[in-house]
């Protein structure tokens, strides 16, 4: 009677493991979809009121600069409202509590490498922008456009790459409670076991 008690009790004691790493992970989840929410709200909000600024701007421009400025401003935003929007229904539909381990790590330092890959476009974007500023000294005939135009990459450019940083930097601060779920995790050449330190 004993044994079968203890088997028992160490069975209940294992599920109820179990049951916290998921909570664990599924709060980790929770958290890290929540900030790409806002993150992609946040990149969406700026492509529509670019749309709206511009557009208004468009219509009466002080200068063929300034059309164009404003007309690469609204071309732009559309490949921001493009990402934004996928990101943010990816974050909406996703059910925190049904990614694994695995898919979670996966997610997780997926979306850390874009926002890195993307900070260094950013930078590329700012100075091709100053670039162009620079070339109108050789090419007088297209001044208006490549003012514009370089304005306008270095404007969108500076936004991202400081986007792509603060997003960046607010996922970092949540590694600390992946590796926390991951400390959980022991892995061997034959098994996969669940390790809940006291």
């Amino acid at each position: 009677m004993n044994r079968k008690l203890s088997f028992v009790l160490a069975l209940l004691f294992l599920f109820t493991l179990d049951t916290l790493a998921q909570q664990e992970l599924g709060d980790f989840n929770q958290e890290r979809l929540q900030v790409n929410k806002v993150g992609m709200m946040v990149l969406g909000g700026w492509a529509l009121a670019n749309f709206g600024t511009n557009g208004v701007l468009l219509s009466n421009p002080s200068s063929n600069e300034q059309g164009h400025f404003y007309r690469m401003n609204i071309f732009w935003n559309v490949v921001n409202l493009g990402l934004a929007i996928p990101g943010l229904r990816h974050s909406l539909i996703t059910d925190p509590s049904t990614l694994n381990l695995a898919e979670t790590v996966g997610e997780y330092h997926q979306m850390g490498k874009v926002l890195l890959m993307n900070a260094g476009l950013d930078v590329a974007y700012i100075t091709g922008g100053f670039l162009m500023k620079e070339m109108v000294k050789n090419r007088e005939g297209k001044r208006d456009i490549l003012r514009g135009y370089g304005r306008s990459l270095i404007l969108q450019g500076g936004f991202l790459l400081a986007f792509d940083i603060i997003l960046y930097s607010v996922l970092q601060s949540k590694s600390n409670q992946l590796t926390d779920i991951l400390n959980h995790v022991q892995l061997s050449p034959n098994s996969v076991g669940l390790v809940w330190r006291f």
